[in-house]
């Protein structure tokens, strides 16, 4: 039991792990920060390495290849070493993003592993798990990139239904009627869930409020579980 629920678990989240660096990368990169917002947006990293550190503990009861749990471990500490090293600088400074390249380079490796590992529907995990992740960092950021507030939700609940559909092709070539009638359970509860995910993270949208870090956090919880249920539902075709 320890063994399959760690298999299901184990892609999820070290793909809304990836997810999320990818988004906070890009938010670093291109967004208009001030000092302070940088510096704790950038300290947020550390949620995002814990995760990819849980998920990197669950590999070793999923039995995957031993390659890829150095290869996670060597990518956590560099991205956890660097992340040390900045909280000793003072004030609201912050280290520039080519501290993080060789991170963030091996972190992109794993994240192609895992998508030919899993296939398509990983696509979709990376950017619902990694969209309401990075969305609650930056919120527990206090950022002000408003137009974020609106197009991570969008592109997230468009990616977890972008699952959805993804697995239903996949099952629709599946022939035999046993693994069918065993997929309509969890198929119910995917979409159950991810419809319940999208009310809860699109709500302060619809009533055009600030999202708050309470939300998002059950939000997150509630796409991770979409995404178990996805990954559960792929290791039955």
């Amino acid at each position: 039991m320890t063994d399959h629920l760690a298999a299901r678990l184990f892609a999820p989240l070290a793909l809304t792990a990836i997810g999320a660096l990818a988004v906070l990368l890009l938010v670093l990169l291109k967004g208009d920060l001030c000092p302070g917002q940088r510096r704790r947006i950038s300290d947020g990293l550390m949620s995002v390495w814990a995760v990819l550190g849980l998920s990197l503990m669950l590999a070793v009861e999923a039995r995957v290849p031993i390659f890829v749990l150095w290869w996670g471990g060597l990518t956590l500490a560099l991205g956890i070493g660097v992340l040390v090293y900045q909280a000793r600088l003072a004030g609201k400074r912050s280290l520039s993003l080519q501290w993080q390249l060789p991170a963030l380079v091996l972190a992109g490796g794993l994240g192609v592993w895992l998508l030919f590992s899993v296939g398509a529907a990983a696509i979709f995990m990376l950017g619902a798990g990694g969209c309401v992740f990075a969305h609650l960092i930056m919120v527990r950021a206090k950022h002000r990139l408003q137009a974020f507030n609106l197009i991570l939700p969008v592109v997230g609940v468009s990616c977890a239904l972008g699952m959805i559909l993804v697995l239903l092709v996949q099952t629709a070539g599946e022939s035999d009627p046993v693994t069918l009638d065993a997929l309509i359970l969890p198929f119910g509860q995917l979409c159950g869930v991810v419809l319940l995910s999208a009310l809860v993270w699109l709500w302060p949208v619809f009533r055009k409020e600030a999202t708050s870090a309470p939300v998002l956090a059950v939000a997150s919880l509630l796409i991770v579980s979409a995404l178990t249920l996805g990954q559960g539902i792929i290791g039955q075709l």
